[in-house]
């Protein structure tokens, strides 16, 4: 079975820019077409992309895992500056705690 994702992207032409520099970041492109203008939709944009899925330790998911670890840091800070185990604060689940430490695993 081929490792090869077809991949199309219909949008407005800011929104599909946007889409095609993500899925940039996590895809190893073999070809990108686009932009073209929609068949069925003035105005709107279309691409066609064929690429490999990266692997989840390339530096761009890193990086985003980076992002999102430190938004969860943001969420979960202590207002009376005494960490995760607050007394005075909600419980943080054990995901949030896994994801912080960048152990999470997504449930089966």
């Amino acid at each position: 079975m081929s490792e090869l994702l077809d991949v199309r992207v219909i949008g407005a032409p800011e929104v599909a820019d946007q889409a095609i520099a993500r899925l940039r970041e996590l895809l190893d492109l073999d070809r990108l077409h686009g932009p073209y203008p929609s068949r069925k939709t003035p105005g709107l944009a279309r691409f066609y992309l064929t690429g490999r899925l990266r692997h989840a330790d390339t530096p761009a998911l890193a990086g985003e895992a980076a992002r999102l670890r430190a938004a969860l840091e943001l969420l979960t800070a202590c207002q009376h500056g005494q960490g995760l185990d607050c007394p005075d604060c909600e419980p943080v689940p054990d995901l949030v705690r896994q994801a912080l430490g960048g152990e999470a695993v997504r449930p089966a």
